[in-house]
Formats: C-alpha cells, structure tokens, sequence
C-alpha cells in the first residue's frame, strides 16, 4: 500500500491537492491543504508525476517560493506533463490568497501544448506556445491525432484562422482526438486558467462545447 505524506492532520481538506509519485496515481502520495513555498524537507520535492485536485484551483511551481507555475482546476491528472517530477511549491489560489495572486511569475512561460501525430502521445510532435493561426507554415496540418496540454486552456480549430469547427481542451492528455483526427488547422491559448479570468474572444473560432472523454479536461 503506498504511503500517506500529509501537510495536514486528519482526512482529505474540502480544498486540497494530492501529488503522486507515479502516473496513474501510484505510489506513495502527498496531501496539501495550504500554501508549500518548498517541498524541501517533505520527500516529495521533483518528484509528484500525478496529482488529483479535490476542490478549489491550485497553482504548482517548478521552483521554490512560487516561481514558474502553472494552475490546475478540480480534477484528475494521471500525468503532469511538464511539471511531472518537477515541482517544488503548491499553493492555492481561492478564496483569501486571491490578492496575492497578482506576482504572476513565470505562469504564461510554461503555458503550452503539444500535438502528436499519432494517438496515445505518439509519433512526431509539434508543440505550441504562441498562438498558430494557420498549421500550414508548421508542416503538421490535419496531422494531430492526439495531444497534451502542459497549462493554460486551449482552443483548437478544423479551419485556419480559429474557424471551422472548434473545441477547448483543458490541463491533460488526450489520446485520440474524436471528430478532430487529422482535422487541426489552428490552435491558441484562450485563458491560463478555468474558470476564465476574462470573456474569451470566441467570435474568432466556432466554439463548441465537449463533454470530458480523455484523462484531460476538455470544455
């Protein structure tokens, strides 16, 4: 049975976020219910591969004192892409902490995602940091067949220029792609995190709402 590491003496907080060692949520795992400035001292510094986010948002770093970061919504995240074995701060970003979320450090640098060529994350890759209204300058037009999303929610499109048909994907990985195989043709970030801080310009692309059918978060 794994071991329990807990930040907090009793059962699981109403706002918390576990990490685990391993994909999937294996292997010994780490409760948080407050801010961790350094998991120095815990065991579990570059080492969470997975995590499961029971309420509220949680801002993971890769460095001590909340320096490059990332968010995550409620949910499950059997990997954590490129924070997985990287992170050394949690804190969460509700409630009374939400005046000291203004620092912002390093949070739109490590939002990304990555296409695939293949599905289950496999064959040649292309990722995307900047927004990419045409995939025809990449070379990987109507070629993804499935993706991750490292941070930041993403809307990707069948048509050049954000149009066509649309769908958002959130924090995850998505194996295969229904109704977009071989079909993206643009793609950019719309907000860095969920709920959306601002009203998303969705008179750019053809949004449609999908319902979740990967390990990710899709919207």
């Amino acid at each position: 049975m794994a071991s329990l590491i807990t930040l907090a003496a009793g059962s699981v907080a109403a706002s918390s976020i576990t990490f685990y060692q391993d994909d999937n949520y294996r292997g010994p795992h780490m409760t948080a219910d407050r801010a961790l400035s350094n998991f120095s001292g815990s065991g579990f510094n570059d080492s969470a591969r997975s995590a499961v986010v029971h309420e509220g948002r949680w801002e993971i770093c890769v460095d001590a004192d909340f320096v490059n970061c990332g968010v995550l919504a409620p949910g499950a995240y059997p990997n954590l892409g490129a924070f997985a074995g990287r992170i050394s701060s949690v804190r969460p970003v509700d409630g009374s902490y939400s005046a000291e979320r203004n620092d912002n450090r390093g949070r739109q640098q490590m939002a990304r995602a990555t296409l695939y060529e293949n599905s289950n994350l496999s064959g040649r890759s292309y990722q995307l940091g900047d927004p990419m209204p045409d995939m025809r300058a990449s070379g990987f037009n109507d070629r993804a067949s499935s993706l991750r999303v490292e941070s930041g929610y993403w809307i990707f499109c069948s048509d050049a220029d954000f149009r066509g048909e649309c769908r958002t994907f959130g924090p995850g990985d998505y194996t295969s792609l229904p109704g977009m195989n071989d079909r993206i043709s643009s793609g950019r970030m719309i907000s860095n995190e969920y709920p959306y801080a601002g009203k998303p310009d969705w008179q750019r692309g053809g949004w449609n709402r999908q319902s979740q059918n990967q390990s990710g978060r899709s919207y």
